[in-house]
C-alpha cells in the first residue's frame, strides 16, 4: 500500500530510478479518477498527480458566451503551460518536483480484503518489470486533445462511455472542490457543456470524428491509446483491466 500520493520535493528518488507516467483520462464520470486512486493505493511508492489541481483560479474560469455560465470543461480553464511544464519535468528530468496541493478527495477503495490481496499478487508477479521504476498515475478529463501533451506519457488508457452512461453519473455528483470554494453543476449542465466540450476536444481520435464510434488509426497507433469502455463495469473490473494493460506494457 502506498502514502497519500501526491508529489512532492523531497519524495526519495536515486538516479536509477525511472519515472514511468501512465496517463488515466476520458470524459467526466467515465471511471478513470476512481481507477487511478485504487491503482495508487496498490502501486507500492506510487504518486498521483490530477489535471484537476490545474485549474485556474474559479474568478479565471471561463464563461461560456451562449449559456453565460461558467465553462469548466474548456482546454481554456486549465493552465496547460503549468500543467505541462510539471509533466515534462517528471519525463524528462526523470525527477519529482514540486508539491501540487491537491483539491481531490482521498480514495474509499471498496474492495475486499481478498480482491488486495489478489491485485497485490498481480503486481508482485511482475516486480521484475517494476523493479527501479516508480508508478506516476496521471489523471484527468483531458490528457490528449493535444499529442504535444499526449506523446509525454509512456502508457496511456483511454475510458469512455455513452452520453446517456455519463450524463446520469455525473448528475449525480454533489459537486466539485474548486480552489475557491465548492461547484455545483447547474440543471442541464452536462448536456450543455460537458458533452459538446468532450466532442469538441476528443473526435479527433475517433473513426469520422464521431466520439461514437471506435478510436481510429491516429489514437491507436501513434498515440497508442489503449480503451476501456466502462458502461457498467465494477472496481475490480476496471483495476483488473487497467493493471493488465499497464503491467504489459511496462518495459
Amino acid at each position: 500500500m502506498t502514502d497519500n500520493g501526491n508529489l512532492g520535493p523531497n519524495m526519495p528518488h536515486t538516479d536509477n530510478q525511472q519515472i514511468v507516467l501512465v496517463a488515466l483520462s476520458g470524459p467526466s464520470s467515465s471511471g478513470k479518477s476512481t481507477t487511478a486512486k485504487a491503482l495508487h493505493k496498490l502501486f507500492e511508492g506510487s504518486k498521483v498527480v490530477h489535471l484537476d489541481d490545474f485549474y485556474f483560479p474559479d474568478d479565471k474560469i471561463p464563461v461560456d458566451p451562449t449559456t453565460n455560465e461558467q465553462n469548466w470543461d474548456c482546454s481554456d480553464a486549465i493552465d496547460f503551460e503549468k500543467f505541462t511544464d510539471y509533466i515534462r519535468g517528471l519525463k524528462l528530468d526523470n525527477k519529482l518536483t514540486t508539491q501540487i496541493d491537491s483539491l481531490e478527495p482521498e480514495a474509499d477503495l471498496q474492495l475486499t480484503d481478498d480482491e488486495i490481496n489478489h491485485f497485490t499478487h498481480v503486481i508482485n508477479s511482475y516486480s521484475h518489470k517494476l523493479k527501479d521504476k516508480i508508478i506516476v498515475l496521471v489523471d484527468g478529463f483531458m490528457l490528449f486533445h493535444d499529442d504535444r501533451i499526449s506523446s509525454l506519457f509512456d502508457i496511456s488508457l483511454f475510458f469512455h462511455a455513452k452520453y446517456e452512461t455519463l450524463k446520469s453519473r455525473r448528475e449525480s455528483r454533489a459537486g466539485y472542490n474548486t480552489e475557491g470554494g465548492f461547484w455545483v453543476d447547474p440543471p442541464g449542465y452536462f448536456s450543455r457543456l460537458v458533452w459538446p466540450e468532450y466532442m469538441k476536444s476528443h473526435k479527433h481520435l475517433f473513426e469520422n470524428e464521431d466520439v461514437n464510434l471506435q478510436l481510429n488509426s491516429h489514437a491507436k497507433d501513434k498515440l497508442k491509446l489503449n480503451e476501456i469502455q466502462n458502461e457498467d463495469l465494477s472496481l475490480h473490473d476496471l483495476i483488473n483491466l487497467s493493471l493488465i494493460i499497464i503491467l504489459d506494457r511496462l518495459e
